[in-house]
């Protein structure tokens, strides 16, 4: 009896240990596609049918991505355990284009990002007190 109970303990254990809880691992592994910058659903970008925009997160703690006309970079910090990210502003390149206040909306709303979660193939990203995401993505195929 003794033993059974160790091993079922130190199974118990052995699959709970992970380096990384599954969310940060799919946030990082995963190339994101912008599906929508709050009310408003994206599908293609201005610049041309094969330029999506999407962001990703490295392991480094990095972001890079591309707006509707420009890309970008920065950095973020997370804690799966509890869903919060901070996203710092994203440093991008000067392309003027025609659907420049949404890329400002979408590039705006970075560092205003408080919490995040992966539900499916869905990353959401929310403000402070929000429960409607101000930034939805889709995983790439």
């Amino acid at each position: 009896m003794r033993s059974i109970l160790l091993s079922a303990g130190t199974l118990f254990l052995l699959s709970n240990c992970q380096k990384e809880p599954q969310p940060i691992q799919q946030l990082q592994r995963t190339h994101w596609m912008l599906s929508q910058v709050e009310d408003f659903p994206i599908t293609l970008s201005s610049y041309s049918a094969s330029y999506r925009t999407s962001v990703q997160f490295a392991p480094d703690n990095t972001t890079t991505g591309l707006a509707p006309c420009n890309s970008f970079t920065g950095t973020y910090n997370s804690d799966s355990s509890t869903g919060k990210i901070s996203i710092s502003q994203q440093a991008a390149t000067k392309i003027s284009c025609p659907v420049q206040t949404l890329e400002s909306k979408y590039l705006d709303a970075f560092p205003r990002t408080v919490r995040y979660e992966v539900v499916g193939q869905e990353l959401r990203l929310y403000e402070t007190g929000a429960t409607k995401p101000h930034l939805i993505f889709t995983a790439a195929q």
